[in-house]
């Protein structure tokens, strides 16, 4: 079986990491669209289109299931998706429910991008699961995007990393909700400042067992196949060309499975919204 992966660039790779890791007879397609990176400057309209497009790449390619691995587009265009497929469609949302369930200061930090920060599907699932938590909303509008320049942004990731941990100490946060796929791939940095006293909650492994839910649902003819021993293929493309890519690879565990990365140019796509 083939799933398609897809985000704005590296964040999502900590999501393919964490499906080779439990399922790796699956053959894994990312997509990372750097072309229109970062998705987090972009109006939710824009994002609902460039989806629908990243949808008809990943038709033509055959996937049987999407993996939208992007707290942002998750949050604007995952309805959207789901409206002009019949694929299984796996999106990623801010971890809250565990990480209020796991606080025992009752203060937990959602730090996301600032569209995902102020979007209606985290306020909601906030007001869901706090019950007498304090919630401290942070966003960082470069993060994500310095982190795709790993290394050669390492200063800039670990000063912004900094600046905003402090924050949190100072406001004795015992719980960080990492609410985009980008941040876990520096987790280290904000483990180092903040200290054991501070829980970190990512969303690989709900979203890697989501998307087993959703193919035991969509395919349970074929689950001996894709829970077999042989290794499936890594393929990575981008859709601003190849510059990026050892950056890109850089962060995948089992890289000697990686086919030739390639390009590829969703603009090609049409988009056609609510078909």
């Amino acid at each position: 079986m083939k799933i398609g992966i897809m985000d704005s660039g590296a964040g999502g790779l900590t999501i393919l990491n964490a499906i080779r890791q439990k399922f790796p007879a699956l053959d894994l397609l990312y997509l990372a669209d750097e072309e229109f990176a970062p998705y987090g400057e972009k109006t939710p309209a824009d994002i609902q289109g460039r989806i629908i497009k990243i949808a008809q790449f990943f038709d033509a390619e055959q996937v049987d299931a999407i993996v939208v691995a992007c707290n942002t587009a998750t949050v604007c265009a995952i309805d959207q998706l789901r409206a002009v497929t019949a694929l299984p469609v796996i999106g990623v949302e801010p971890a809250v429910k565990p990480a209020f369930r796991m606080s025992k200061k009752r203060h937990v930090a959602v730090l996301a991008t600032p569209l995902t920060a102020a979007s209606e599907r985290l306020g909601e699932l906030i007001e869901r699961w706090r019950e007498d938590s304090r919630v401290q909303i942070m966003s960082s509008a470069s993060l994500a995007y310095a982190i795709d320049d790993w290394p050669t942004s390492k200063v800039q990731v670990e000063a912004t990393v900094r600046t905003l941990c402090a924050e949190m100490i100072q406001s004795d946060v015992d719980t960080l909700v990492l609410a985009c796929t980008h941040y876990p791939l520096v987790k280290e940095l904000f483990t180092d400042a903040l200290g054991a006293q501070c829980e970190i909650i990512e969303p690989s492994e709900g979203v890697t067992a989501q998307l087993m839910r959703r193919l035991e649902q969509a395919y349970p003819e074929v689950l001996p196949a894709w829970l077999g021993e042989v290794r499936g293929s890594i393929e990575i493309v981008s859709s601003k060309g190849l510059e990026n890519m050892p950056n890109l690879i850089g962060w995948v565990e089992d890289s000697a499975a990686l086919l030739v990365p390639k390009s590829v140019a969703i603009s090609d796509y049409n988009a056609v919204i609510g078909a």
